[in-house]
């Protein structure tokens, strides 16, 4: 018997190493099954003839497995394997007895599959031995081949053990085509095989990439003296744990000690080459022996040479599974623990013992065995799909030697690559296996039909498509904001952008933005130094600061347009508008009352206007803002100004902010254009005004020079790649014209000419200068009435009097000094009527 014979009986008998409690008593009957094998005895004819055979434990190949099964199935005797995998056996109606811990070809071949599409190779050669093994594997092989896309160019078989002849031509019919084969043999032909490519040699033309099955797996003796011919080869290998606790037990054991197996005597001498029968200090009576052998010691060490058989565990598994089941028959024929004295440690009940009910209860045998592993049988008596578990080895040298390498494992039906695909890539790397061209980047093979559907022409994608890998292979497009990598095989997100692209634009704006702001700031800090003097108090101090403060807003929005859109920045932009609104609210604020000034000059007698204090100024500016600031919370409440991630094109990525549509940001801009209007119709209402009048001596200008910024602005955000920036920059510009024009005069003499910064500056002038038309003086008629322009009326004011039409003119108070007297009211145009005598004007007036 071989080695894997006397692991099962060795390791079935070690009652206290592997066997479970209260299993030991209930296993003779196996050790019987193994007994039975053996030739008769001498002593002992009646033990053998008068065993029972309840089960058998093999054999491992499936040719054997299936000769044995033809024959044990007549008595319903149930057979388990540890290593028969030929997927008729898997054919309840044939075989109706059979089990196997070991999965079927039908696993084995999806894994194949799996593996060479992992690779790439799906063009390739096919050998396998003509015997059931390989027959039936091939045939699985075929079948998952073609559902799973990979073709078979030309198709061997050889027998077990090929002679080189048929080798050689067998390798000769290979030549072309492929260089991948996949190899469903067993171990003495893939020896063969390997042994007639490293005759071919390794760089001639039937140099051949093998992917070959479990009859290969890693076993040593398949590659020994050809390892050059196996390099790079990929096993599949059924995955059995290694038995650390085996080779103690193993390596322990001696003649002396092991007489409970009747092979090991056998198996001693044939070992060490060596006769028991001859040594005495055996202490046993050995097997006869070879002729003319030296005498046994009985010290010889197991140790030399040894490998652990890599299935062992299988037998393992298969030997407590008769156990287990076995054991359940026990327990349910006599009622739990407690027997009755009966034969072989069996209870009355179970005998005469009943092989149909043993075949059932192995039917439904699960636990876990010693290595770890679950153990189970399906209703055609092989294993579960979760319990198929595959080793993909490669054979490689490392370090001078050669060794088998893990490279993949097949779990619960799924491939799991060590390294990933890239080592699958390099594996694959220079070796042909495809029947068309390899397609370039952003190319797919379009498959042919029939047999010629391995046979592929490359399509190309879209542009912004990548490519599908099989079994589906075609072209997807990227989702929105991605763009294939240069490999066109999966999609990349895009380069996220902001600003819109315009560079000018965002130029201007963040120019006009620093410059407005550096401009507001010098204002405010020059106004609060001489916030004292006549030239700031004239100017309506609470509107300057309003005006300022509206138009760092909109300089502060035009630097947001051109930073990265965020929450803060985003909401800053959409402050802009009503910003603007605010700064023409206080131009219009300032404008309106100088108006009501000069209409109140106008009328006779002249009355002083209401409403002119600094808090109807600010009452007066936030009723002109209101429009402004709802209109920009209604637009905010429509069009969110959140940052978002926009999809201008497919490939594209915008962030901008959001409400960046027209109507989203022209809306708020309409009640300040409407202020502006206001503003221009007022500055030409008021355009005669002495030279020297500062209060609105600049309003017609910022107001003209607004518009001109206004007409050219539409153009511009039309046709802006940059719209937001666009309109920050014009609003910004729009703001610092309303500053420089209104409030830089008096900068420029606060800080250059403070000499002028006097009370004594605003003196009513002698001439009137107009910034808009020409001066035109009217007259009034009257009977011996002289008309006089105004300088007739300073005549009078040097004399300390009044002139006819005094309550329209103005009002002279007496100062600390003598000869001088101050205008405290200035007025515009008018015409006076003096009378012949001009009576005296009291310091009291």
């Amino acid at each position: 018997m071989g080695r894997q014979k006397f692991a099962s009986t060795d390791l079935a008998r070690d009652q206290n190493a592997l066997l479970p409690a209260g299993c030991a008593e209930s296993f003779l009957p196996i050790v019987r099954v193994a007994t039975m094998c053996l030739p008769p005895q001498a002593g002992e004819p009646a033990r053998a003839a008068a065993a029972p055979l309840v089960a058998v434990l093999g054999p491992g190949a499936s040719s054997a497995a299936v000769q044995v099964q033809n024959l044990l199935q007549l008595f319903s005797i149930p057979q388990v394997s540890y290593s028969a995998t030929s997927r008729e056996l898997s054919d309840r109606a044939r075989f109706s007895t059979f089990f196997r811990v070991v999965p079927s070809d039908r696993h084995q071949a999806r894994l194949l599959v799996a593996l060479l599409r992992a690779h790439n190779w799906t063009y390739v050669h096919a050998l396998h031995t003509d015997e059931s093994y390989g027959q039936s594997g091939m045939a699985a092989f075929r079948e998952e081949a073609a559902r799973g896309g990979v073709c078979v160019a030309r198709e061997v078989a050889l027998r077990a053990a090929p002679a080189p002849a048929q080798v050689a031509a067998a390798l000769a019919r290979l030549a072309g085509g492929p260089r991948v084969a996949v190899c469903w043999c067993e171990g003495r032909t893939a020896r063969a095989l390997l042994a007639g490519l490293a005759r071919a040699g390794a760089a001639g033309p039937h140099t051949l990439r093998l992917v070959a099955s479990d009859g290969w797996a890693d076993r040593r003796d398949v590659v020994d003296g050809v390892e050059r011919a196996a390099h790079r080869a990929l096993t599949l290998r059924i995955r059995s744990p290694y038995l650390r606790d085996f080779d103690a037990h193993y390596l322990a054991l001696k003649p002396h000690n092991n007489s409970r197996n009747p092979w090991f005597q056998e198996f001693w001498e044939q070992k060490f080459n060596c006769s028991l029968s001859a040594s005495p200090a055996a202490g046993v009576a050995g097997a006869a022996g070879a002729a003319g052998a030296r005498p046994c010691t009985g010290s010889e060490s197991l140790a030399a040479n040894y490998t652990q058989e890599p299935k062992l565990a299988l037998v393992v598994r298969g030997v407590y599974a008769l156990a287990h089941a076995l054991h359940a028959m026990a327990r349910e024929a006599c009622g739990g623990g407690g027997r009755s004295a009966g034969e072989g440690g069996l209870c009355a009940a179970m005998l005469p013992f009943n092989v149909s009910r043993y075949r059932q209860h192995l039917a439904r045998v699960r636990f876990r065995a010693p290595d770890g592993g679950r153990v189970a049988f399906d209703d055609n008596g092989d294993p579960p799909p979760e319990l198929s578990d595959y080793d993909v080895m490669s054979f490689e040298r490392r370090g001078g030697a050669w060794r088998y390498e893990r490279v993949a494992r097949w779990r619960r039906g799924a491939l799991l690559l060590r390294g990933g695909a890239d080592a699958a890539h390099r594996r694959a790397r220079g070796v042909a296996a495809a029947c068309g061209a390899p397609c370039g980047a952003g190319q797919w093979a379009r498959a042919g039909a029939g047999r010629a559907r391995c046979c592929w022409s490359c399509e190309s994608c879209a542009p912004l498509a990548v490519t599908v890998p099989p079994p589906t292979p075609g072209c997807r497009l990227c989702p929105p904001g991605h763009r294939p990598d240069a490999d066109r095989i999966t999609c990349l997100p895009s380069p996220v952008e902001w600003g819109g692209g315009g560079r000018g634009a965002r130029a201007a704006a963040a120019a006009a933005g620093a410059a407005g702001l550096a401009a507001v700031l010098t204002c405010a800090v020059t106004f609060w130094r001489h916030r004292a003097t006549p030239v700031v108090k004239s100017a309506s101090r609470e509107l300057c600061a309003l005006l300022l403060c509206a138009a760092a807003v909109c300089h502060a929005a035009a630097l947001a347009a051109v930073a990265r859109p965020a929450a803060a920045p985003c909401a800053l932009v959409r402050l802009a508008a009503p910003a603007l609104g605010g700064v023409y609210a206080a131009v219009l604020a300032r404008t309106v009352r100088v108006a009501r000034l000069v209409a109140a000059s106008e009328r006779r007698p002249a009355a002083r206007p209401r409403l002119l204090s600094s808090r109807a100024q600010v009452c007066m500016w936030l009723a002109l803002s209101a429009p402004g600031a709802g209109t920009a919370a209604w637009s905010a409440a429509r069009w969110p100004a959140a940052p978002r991630l926009l999809h201008p094109g497919r490939a594209r990525a915008v962030l901008a902010c959001g409400g960046e549509l027209a109507a989203a940001q022209l809306a708020p801009l309409v009640p300040a254009l409407l202020l502006l209007a206001t503003c221009v119709a007022l500055a030409v209402r008021t355009r005669r005004l002495p030279h020297n009048f500062n209060e609105t001596r600049f309003v017609g200008a910022a107001a003209y020079a607004t518009c001109v910024i206004w007409v050219a602005f539409f153009p511009l955000y039309a046709v802006s790649a940059a719209r937001t920036a666009t309109l920050c920059a014009c609003v910004s510009l729009s703001a610092g014209a309303c500053v420089a024009l209104s409030l830089g005069p008096r900068v420029w003499v606060c800080v250059c000419r403070p000499a002028r910064n006097t009370r004594a500056h605003f003196l009513t002038a002698t001439s009137i200068r107009c910034h808009v038309g020409r001066y035109r003086p009217g007259r009034e008629a009257g009977a011996g009435a002289a008309t006089r322009r105004d300088a007739a009326c300073q005549t009078a004011r040097a004399a300390r009097a009044r002139c006819a039409a005094a309550g329209a003119c103005a009002r002279v108070v007496r100062t600390t000094r003598a000869d001088s007297a101050d205008v405290l009211i200035v007025l515009l145009q008018h015409e006076h009527t003096l009378p012949d005598a001009l009576p005296a004007t009291d310091s009291s007036d």
